[in-house]
């Protein structure tokens, strides 16, 4: 009889615990978006417009799929679908740039799970997922060399968030280098193409929403008004308020036991790591545009979940698997006990109302881990959500279909 993988396993458990978990929040989402983009597939069903899901611009893919899901099969099952694709994501990624290495698929995903934030952020019905798995599956035919299949699915990574076009158009002018610069620039040329004409075709409803000008990117020091006011929600464009935000969110999603542990190998890993081979080349990009981007709206975690797998992605390629198992069980801890090094004072305590810093200051305390707090914790958003959910607010509240309320 075959002796079971240890990993395989384990691997397994965090699948279906990540299905529970998603399925059990129902509406009682950790992202604020999240009701706002089934609510942009309910306004194109019932009045045939097209109202974006974050007010001036939105991502078309994603609020088709989760709000059909939520209104066919109610958001305990567009939960669970947008954490087995994000599952899935991390299956395509190994195959892309771990293949040849370890041959220990489980272990990495076991790696990229033990991580809370990455867990817990990725149950949610959000497009956050769903950009990444397109992006993944973008990146695996890419390598194998498919490449009609890796533009279509890189252009509707870009319809799933826009900002991901900043990793694909340099990753393939890295991945077509060699060739550009032996003046060969079709294949560019054409990837570029047909990527921007996939993206284009999805936010066809965007641009002809806003006359087919780009007035609603808003992007900070194009736009002389913009210089000091919050992009997208965020804190205002001063150093004083990004820096201290991006460091501790940072420092957050790494692991507050974990990042000791990344600092003693980081040493490793740079004498280890090829910086001449074109997939660590596309890594490091894509791992340093993300945290580069993230400074100037360090808001939401799951921003840097590229960040964090492109990360462990490395670690994984050139680290042995005993410092992998001591990485998964520095993770692991953050699920049974957090520690706090700052006390941030918000401006509001309603959990409806969006959190706004206002004073902080340094000071050591013990809490429950983030797993023991999700499970223990009985305030719920579902509430806050449900008043901007019209009719299908009954329905809504209790993760049913929401085509019962009509």
């Amino acid at each position: 009889m075959k002796k079971i993988d240890n990993t395989f396993f384990l691997s397994s458990i965090l699948f279906f615990f990540g299905i529970y978990i998603a399925y059990v929040r129902g509406s009682n989402f950790s992202d604020g978006d999240s009701y706002s983009v089934i609510n942009a597939f309910l306004s194109l069903l019932n009045e045939n417009e097209y109202n974006p899901s974050r007010g001036a611009y939105g991502h078309p893919v994603p609020e088709f799929l989760i709000g059909f899901l939520a209104y066919n099969f109610g958001t305990r099952i567009s939960n669970v679908f947008c954490f087995i694709i994000f599952f899935i994501s991390i299956i395509f990624f190994y195959k892309t740039f771990l293949k040849n290495n370890h041959n220990n698929i489980n272990l990495f995903i076991i790696l990229v799970l033990s991580n809370s934030y990455l867990f817990l952020e990725n149950t949610n019905s959000i497009d956050y997922p769903i950009a990444l798995f397109f992006l993944s599956l973008g990146f695996y035919f890419l390598k194998n060399q498919k490449y009609l299949f890796a533009y279509i699915f890189f252009g509707i990574t870009i319809a799933s968030r826009a900002n991901f076009l900043t990793f694909i158009y340099p990753s393939l002018f890295i991945y077509f280098l060699h060739e550009l610069k032996n003046k060969k620039v079709k294949n560019f040329l054409i990837s570029s193409f047909v990527i921007t004409i996939v993206g284009f075709f999805f936010y066809y409803p965007l641009f002809n929403l806003h006359n087919f000008t780009l007035d609603f990117l808003n992007i900070p020091f194009i736009k002389d008004n913009n210089n000091s006011v919050g992009w997208y929600g965020g804190p205002s464009l001063e150093f004083s308020s990004l820096f201290p935000r991006f460091i501790y969110k940072v420092y957050l999603i790494i692991g507050i036991f974990s990042i000791f542990l990344i600092f003693i190998y980081l040493k490793e890993l740079l004498k280890k790591i090829k910086f001449k081979d074109i997939d660590n080349i596309i890594l490091l990009f894509i791992l340093f545009i993300n945290i580069f981007i993230f400074y100037f709206m360090p808001t939401k975690l799951l921003i840097i979940n590229p960040f964090i797998i492109i990360s462990y992605i490395i670690i994984f390629k050139h680290l042995n698997e005993k410092k992998i198992y001591f990485l998964i069980i520095f993770n692991l801890a953050q699920w049974f006990v957090f520690y706090d090094i700052v006390e941030i004072k918000y401006k509001e305590k309603n959990i409806c109302l969006a959190k706004k810093a206002v004073d902080y200051n340094f000071q050591l305390s013990i809490k429950k881990g983030l797993m023991i707090n999700h499970l223990m914790n009985n305030e719920s958003m579902t509430e806050c959500y449900s008043q901007f959910m019209g009719i299908y607010s009954e329905n809504f509240r209790e993760g049913k279909p929401l085509k019962l309320s009509e």
